[in-house]
């Protein structure tokens, strides 16, 4: 059990951090890093398809995590990751953001408390 649970933790670590190396390409690409954008170049649509989306990154996430905890083999806990990181991919799409600005606006919101607050609103 507890192997699982191991398991299940280190692949749930790598599906939250699945997007990662787009965003790492994009800031490779871009020319400001998101901390030094302000919070007002966020606007309230794209802040409400970001809420929108973490909505449904967040049951994705907990519908892994549910999966990964009964899995013994480690292939089919892969197959679930990569199925949940698409789903999660589709919907930041489905939300009308791409995966480089929902990414953007999640790293901003980490350091910009006016950010969390205009997002705390629309929760």
């Amino acid at each position: 059990m507890m192997k699982k649970t191991l398991t299940a933790s280190a692949l749930l670590s790598a599906l939250l951090l699945a997007t990662a190396p787009v965003h790492a390409q994009t800031d490779a690409q871009s020319a400001p890093p998101a901390a030094s954008q302000p919070a007002a170049s966020i606007d309230d649509a794209q802040l409400e398809q970001f809420a929108s989306a973490l909505n449904h990154i967040s049951e994705i996430q907990e519908q892994a995590m549910a999966e990964l905890s009964q899995v013994e083999d480690q292939q089919q806990a892969q197959v679930i990751q990569q199925e949940a990181n698409e789903k999660m991919v589709d919907a930041v799409n489905e939300s009308g953001l791409s995966v480089e600005d929902y990414n953007l606006i999640a790293n901003q919101l980490q350091t910009d408390p006016e950010l969390q607050q205009r997002l705390e609103a629309l929760r």
